[in-house]
C-alpha cells in the first residue's frame, strides 16, 4: 500500500463519493478524476501527479470488495501488510466485554503478526496486565512462530499499469516486500531459550526486493500476473509462494475498454460529415485511414476489424470502434459569421422533416 493510503486521507472523499456509494459510481468517479488528472492530460503539473495518484491509490481500496470491507471496518490501519481481522476483532470482543482486563491501545495491538520489526513490546502498566499481555506471555514465541508457518505462502500486490502499456505489454521494475526466514534464528524463532531479538520471535523478517515484471500484452483492469516463487517462504520447509499482481489500468482520456474491444470519439469536421471524407485516426497499433461516409451523423460508430485490445491467451484481438462526433465551428468574425449564417440556412433546407418529431415521452 503507498503512502498516500496510511496517511489520514478519507478514500471516500478522495473521490468524492459517500460510503453508500455503489461500485458503478466508484468506479464512474474514478474514471472522471482520474481523465481529469492523467499524467498526459496535465505535463508537468506536479499537483495534478499527486492528486492522480491518491485517485489511484482510492479506487484500488474502494474498487476491491475485500479491501474496502476491511478499510470500512478497521480505516486505514486494515490495509497494511500483515494485518489479521480475526485477531482485531477478537481484541475488540475482549475490549468491549471488560472480563477484569485492562484493555489497553487499539486494534493494531493484535492485527499484525511478526514482520520485521517482530512483536510489540509493551511497557508495564499500573493498570495491570494488559489480554494482549497475557496471551503473548502464555503462548509465547513458540505461538507466533507456529502462526508464521500457518500463513499462507501466496502473496498479493495490487500493480498499476498504464492504459497503451496494457495494450501493447512491457516490463516494469517492481519493489516488493514479503516475509522471509530470519537468517539470526534460522526462522526457528528462537535463539538459546530466548526469542530472537531480530525477528521478535515469529521467525521471519520482512525482505526487501526488485523484480523485472513482465505485462502481456491485452491484460485488462483485475487481470491478475503471477510470478512463480516470489511469495513469502516458510521459516520451516524454506519453500517459496508465489507473487500475484493485480493489474490495475489507468484509464485513458480518449479510449474506453469494454473486454477486448475499445471506443474512441474523434471529432470530424461539418464539411466531412455532409460529404464525406477520408481522415487518419490515431490506433493503439498506430495510424490509420479511415472513410467517413457523406452523411455521417454524430455519435454513429464505424468499426476497425483487430484494432482493439489483444488476447493475452493468444486469441483474437477484439475490434475498435470510433465514435464519430461533429464538430460545429466556433462563433468567428462578424464577416464569417453572416457567410456561415447563410450557409446554414441552405443547409436546414435539407432537412426533409423535424430531426425531434420521432421522439415521444
Amino acid at each position: 500500500m503507498s503512502d498516500a493510503a496510511s496517511s489520514s486521507k478519507d478514500l471516500y472523499a478522495v473521490l468524492g463519493v459517500s460510503k453508500e456509494a455503489s461500485n458503478e459510481e466508484i468506479r464512474r468517479a474514478y474514471r472522471k478524476l482520474a481523465r481529469r488528472h492523467h499524467p498526459d492530460v496535465n505535463p508537468g503539473d506536479k499537483a495534478a501527479e499527486e492528486r492522480f495518484k491518491d485517485v489511484s491509490v482510492a479506487y484500488d481500496v474502494l474498487g476491491d470488495a475485500a479491501k474496502r470491507k476491511l478499510y470500512d471496518e478497521f480505516g486505514h490501519e486494515g490495509l497494511q501488510s500483515g494485518f489479521d481481522p480475526a485477531r482485531a476483532r477478537e481484541y475488540r470482543r475482549w475490549a468491549e466485554s471488560g472480563q477484569g482486563f485492562s484493555f489497553r491501545g487499539g486494534a493494531a495491538d493484535f492485527g499484525f503478526g511478526g514482520g520485521g520489526r517482530g512483536r510489540r513490546r509493551r511497557r508495564p502498566s499500573a493498570e495491570g496486565p494488559s489480554f494482549a499481555d497475557l496471551f503473548g506471555d502464555m503462548f509465547g514465541a513458540a505461538a507466533e512462530a507456529a502462526e508464521a508457518e500457518a500463513a499462507p505462502l501466496d502473496l498479493e500486490q495490487a500493480l498499476e499499469v498504464d492504459f497503451l502499456d496494457a495494450l501493447r505489454g512491457t516490463t516494469l521494475d517492481v519493489s516488493v516486500r514479503r516475509p522471509v526466514p530470519c537468517a539470526q534464528c534460522a526462522g526457528s524463532g528462537r535463539v538459546s531459550r530466548h526469542a530472537c531479538t531480530s525477528c521478535g520471535g515469529s521467525g521471519r523478517i520482512e525482505q526487501r526486493k526488485k523484480l523485472v515484471v513482465k505485462i502481456p500484452a491485452g491484460v485488462g483492469d483485475g487481470s491478475r500476473v503471477r510470478v512463480p516463487g516470489k511469495g513469502a517462504i516458510s521459516p520451516r520447509t524454506n519453500k517459496a509462494g508465489n507473487l500475484v499482481f493485480v493489474v490495475r489500468v489507468r484509464p485513458h482520456p480518449f479510449i474506453e475498454r469494454q473486454g477486448k474491444d475499445l471506443t474512441m470519439d474523434v471529432p470530424i469536421t461539418v464539411p466531412e460529415a455532409v460529404e464525406g471524407a477520408v481522415i487518419t485516426v490515431p490506433t493503439p497499433s498506430g495510424p490509420v485511414r479511415l472513410r467517413v461516409q457523406p452523411g455521417s451523423q454524430s455519435g454513429q460508430r464505424l468499426r476497425l476489424r483487430g484494432r482493439g485490445a489483444p488476447d493475452p491467451k493468444g486469441g483474437a484481438a477484439g475490434d475498435l470502434y470510433v465514435r464519430l462526433m461533429v464538430m460545429v465551428p466556433p462563433a468567428g468574425a462578424p464577416a464569417l459569421a453572416e457567410a456561415l449564417a447563410e450557409a446554414l440556412a441552405e443547409i436546414g433546407k435539407a432537412y426533409r422533416e423535424d430531426p425531434r418529431a420521432h421522439i415521444r415521452l
